[in-house]
């Protein structure tokens, strides 16, 4: 059953948008019609609206636009796109030869129906489209990147969600990533609270790959215990093409993210990876969905969640193979660790075959630490403590070890490590 928009959004709604004019006014009247998914949606069952229903969130205005992050990343000579409350802050000097980044509001006609459609055109008949349908309604800030073919852009892509700097604001950013032939690239989503008050951020990010071509994207949600977001992200796979996703989700009061991949050419590849670490009150969701069109495809998902406190961590995967997509390798994995008596996880991985020669497995395991481990490394002459961190740490490490960026994944590493150290219920970092 869905829940009846609230009036404050309904009042927030423009009479233009950055969709073409057709797509935009449908949305608007679905999403004024059908509202914004309940518990009683299949989808949304174990993730809850209600901050963002009651809440009452402004428009941004671009105020602070001089804020900087205090999280660095250690990336060797990034390319900055800053989005502050999502007002988007322009486009950095010295783009390299190969990539063209623009502002979504300064896009032709064509570059905009490539970023509302077809792949995430609003749909009545889907409730879990709701917040993609209220996004195409209201997305008036954006960017887009364009890799050319046979480039390599060296420089890593950073798209900087700087939220919570005004008070108690919504956004609804739209970024399109396109990649030509054989091209390569890697995008990194920084998000980071720069402020107290509860901050909304309602994002779609869709990525084109063609043939040869290969994308990494990264996604760090860092800080914050006030910061609510719903993230979408969809990919679409020509002959070949490679989707690696890295998934890092730390705080946030809620925090929904969702992976739409459509591996529709014969040779592609996709790898989801991620880690969600809940704590306090925290609810940190991933939703995925893969689906396989061609034959001779491949695709890689591994999740794990460690929740502590009475944090929440939900993780559901769907895999989907069509009919005549012969020849499919899909593996799918979610691996979870509860540390108190207070936390919960959901898993539910699916997966949904219409093809007869498949090689495919899923699966998914919820417990505690392992009793016998403990007891060996407190034989060792450890504190139960430093035992405990020990095992926990090795279980986020597995997740982290799979991120192809050195530096970087150092830097996580410790940062987890931290994070580990600081047993508090507050859900804020201390490093």
């Amino acid at each position: 059953m869905r829940k009846e928009l609230p009036d404050w959004l309904k009042t927030a709604m423009p009479e233009t948008a950055a969709a073409p004019d057709t797509i935009a006014r449908t949305a608007r009247n679905q999403v004024e019609s059908l509202g914004l998914p309940g518990l009683r949606d299949e989808e949304w069952r174990w993730t809850n609206l209600r901050a963002i229903q009651r809440g009452r969130f402004n428009t941004p205005t671009g105020v602070g636009a001089d804020i900087e992050p205090s999280i660095h990343l250690p990336l060797d000579n990034p390319l900055r796109l800053r989005f502050i409350d999502g007002v988007f802050q322009g486009v950095p000097d010295g783009v390299p030869e190969g990539l063209t980044l623009s502002s979504l509001a300064d896009a032709n006609d064509d570059t905009r129906q490539a970023a509302f459609a077809p792949i995430p055109a609003p749909s009545v008949e889907n409730p879990n489209d709701a917040l993609v349908t209220l996004n195409t309604a209201m997305a008036s800030e954006g960017v887009v990147i364009d890799v050319s073919a046979n480039a390599t852009i060296e420089r890593p892509i950073v798209i900087e969600w700087l939220d919570g700097a005004t008070e108690s604001v919504m956004s609804h950013p739209r970024v399109l990533i396109r990649l030509g032939q054989s091209a390569n690239a890697t995008v990194v989503e920084h998000i980071e609270t720069v402020g107290e008050q509860p901050a909304w951020r309602n994002s779609v990010i869709v990525s084109t790959i063609a043939a040869n071509a290969a994308l990494t994207h990264i996604a760090l949600g860092l800080d914050g215990t006030s910061r609510l977001a719903t993230e979408r992200t969809f990919a679409s796979l020509e002959r070949d093409a490679r989707y690696h996703s890295y998934n890092i989700q730390l705080a946030g009061q809620m925090i929904r993210r969702e992976y739409d991949i459509h591996v529709g050419g014969s040779g592609a590849h996709t790898d989801l990876v991620g880690l969600m670490m809940p704590r306090g009150k925290q609810v940190l969701d991933t939703h995925t969905r893969i689906t396989h069109a061609a034959a001779d495809t491949t695709s890689n998902e591994h999740y794990r969640t460690i929740a502590d406190d009475a944090g929440r961590g939900i993780f559901k995967g769907r895999i989907l193979i069509e009919e005549d997509a012969q020849r499919i390798q899909a593996y799918q994995s979610s691996n979870n660790l509860i540390l108190s008596d207070n936390a919960e996880i959901d898993a539910k991985p699916e997966l949904e075959i219409y093809a007869d020669d498949v090689s495919c497995s899923h699966g998914a395991t919820i417990g505690r630490l392992d009793e016998e481990a403990l007891f060996y490394l407190r034989s060792r002459g450890l504190h139960v403590d430093e035992a405990r961190g020990l095992l926990i740490a090795g279980f986020a490490q597995e997740v982290i070890d799979e991120i192809p960026l050195v530096d970087l994944r150092d830097w996580l590493t410790e940062r987890v490590e931290r994070r580990l150290g600081d047993r508090d219920t507050s859900g804020n970092e201390t490093a």
